[in-house]
Protein backbone atom coordinates (compact mmCIF):
# COMPACT_ATOMS: atom_id res chain seq x y z
CA UNK A 1 0.00 0.00 0.00
CA UNK A 2 1.35 3.03 -0.71
CA UNK A 3 1.24 6.24 -2.91
CA UNK A 4 3.38 5.61 -5.74
CA UNK A 5 3.11 8.80 -7.83
CA UNK A 6 3.68 6.88 -10.88
CA UNK A 7 0.60 8.46 -13.58
CA UNK A 8 0.86 6.73 -16.57
CA UNK A 9 0.33 3.31 -15.67
CA UNK A 10 -2.62 1.68 -17.31
CA UNK A 11 -3.92 -0.45 -15.03
CA UNK A 12 -6.74 -1.98 -17.27
CA UNK A 13 -4.27 -3.34 -19.46
CA UNK A 14 -1.46 -4.07 -17.08
CA UNK A 15 0.88 -1.59 -19.08
CA UNK A 16 2.94 1.34 -18.37
CA UNK A 17 6.48 3.11 -20.14
CA UNK A 18 8.99 3.28 -17.80
CA UNK A 19 9.37 3.64 -15.14
CA UNK A 20 6.07 2.32 -14.42
CA UNK A 21 6.85 -0.98 -15.88
CA UNK A 22 9.07 -2.29 -13.39
CA UNK A 23 6.42 -2.19 -11.06
CA UNK A 24 4.61 -4.11 -13.19
CA UNK A 25 7.41 -6.21 -13.81
CA UNK A 26 7.37 -6.91 -10.52
CA UNK A 27 3.91 -7.12 -9.74
CA UNK A 28 3.34 -10.18 -13.05
CA UNK A 29 6.76 -11.98 -11.56
CA UNK A 30 5.49 -11.99 -7.68
CA UNK A 31 1.44 -12.81 -8.51
CA UNK A 32 0.55 -9.35 -7.09
CA UNK A 33 -3.02 -7.28 -7.48
CA UNK A 34 -3.48 -4.04 -7.73
CA UNK A 35 -7.14 -3.05 -6.02
CA UNK A 36 -7.73 0.53 -6.67
CA UNK A 37 -9.79 1.30 -9.55
CA UNK A 38 -10.66 4.94 -9.29
CA UNK A 39 -8.30 7.83 -9.34
CA UNK A 40 -6.58 8.99 -6.32
CA UNK A 41 -5.73 12.21 -7.24
CA UNK A 42 -7.05 14.05 -10.46
CA UNK A 43 -7.14 11.73 -12.84
CA UNK A 44 -4.78 9.36 -11.70
CA UNK A 45 -4.57 6.39 -9.53
CA UNK A 46 -1.18 7.24 -7.64
CA UNK A 47 -2.20 5.28 -4.45
CA UNK A 48 -2.09 1.63 -4.58
CA UNK A 49 -3.00 -1.48 -2.50
CA UNK A 50 -1.31 -4.37 -4.10
CA UNK A 51 -1.89 -7.99 -2.48
CA UNK A 52 -0.84 -11.70 -3.38
CA UNK A 53 -3.82 -13.11 -5.10
CA UNK A 54 -4.63 -15.28 -1.83
CA UNK A 55 -5.36 -12.32 0.50
CA UNK A 56 -8.73 -10.98 0.12
CA UNK A 57 -9.70 -6.67 0.29
CA UNK A 58 -13.11 -6.14 1.84
CA UNK A 59 -15.13 -3.10 2.43
CA UNK A 60 -12.64 -1.24 -0.46
CA UNK A 61 -13.70 2.53 -0.96
CA UNK A 62 -11.78 5.37 -2.16
CA UNK A 63 -13.56 8.13 0.00
CA UNK A 64 -13.38 11.91 0.62
CA UNK A 65 -9.91 14.54 -0.31
CA UNK A 66 -7.58 14.83 2.40
CA UNK A 67 -5.47 17.52 0.71
CA UNK A 68 -4.98 16.81 -2.69
CA UNK A 69 -5.50 13.17 -2.78
CA UNK A 70 -8.19 10.74 -2.10
CA UNK A 71 -8.34 8.85 0.98
CA UNK A 72 -8.68 4.80 0.72
CA UNK A 73 -10.76 2.38 3.33
CA UNK A 74 -10.31 -1.18 3.21
CA UNK A 75 -10.03 -4.05 5.70
CA UNK A 76 -7.32 -6.89 4.68
CA UNK A 77 -9.00 -10.48 5.68
CA UNK A 78 -5.29 -12.79 6.62
CA UNK A 79 -6.35 -16.24 7.38
CA UNK A 80 -3.60 -18.53 8.89
CA UNK A 81 -2.02 -16.16 11.47
CA UNK A 82 -1.31 -17.58 14.75
CA UNK A 83 -3.21 -15.07 16.83
CA UNK A 84 -1.99 -17.09 20.39
CA UNK A 85 -0.80 -14.63 23.28
CA UNK A 86 2.78 -15.94 23.79
CA UNK A 87 3.98 -14.46 27.26
CA UNK A 88 8.15 -13.82 28.10
CA UNK A 89 8.95 -13.32 31.73
CA UNK A 90 11.59 -11.12 32.14
CA UNK A 91 14.47 -10.48 34.70
CA UNK A 92 15.35 -7.03 36.02
CA UNK A 93 18.58 -7.40 37.44
CA UNK A 94 18.95 -3.87 38.02
CA UNK A 95 15.97 -4.12 40.71
CA UNK A 96 17.17 -6.62 42.29
CA UNK A 97 17.65 -7.11 46.30
CA UNK A 98 21.21 -8.08 46.14
CA UNK A 99 21.70 -7.85 49.87
CA UNK A 100 18.74 -10.11 50.25
CA UNK A 101 20.20 -12.19 47.46
CA UNK A 102 23.36 -12.49 49.37
CA UNK A 103 21.49 -13.34 52.97
CA UNK A 104 19.39 -16.59 50.76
Amino acid sequence: MGDLNLPHINWTARQSQAPGSKLIDLMNRNSLQQHVNEPTRGNNILDLVMTTTDLSINGFEVMDKIGDQQMIDFSLEVQGLNTKTQHKQELHYKQANLGLMKEE
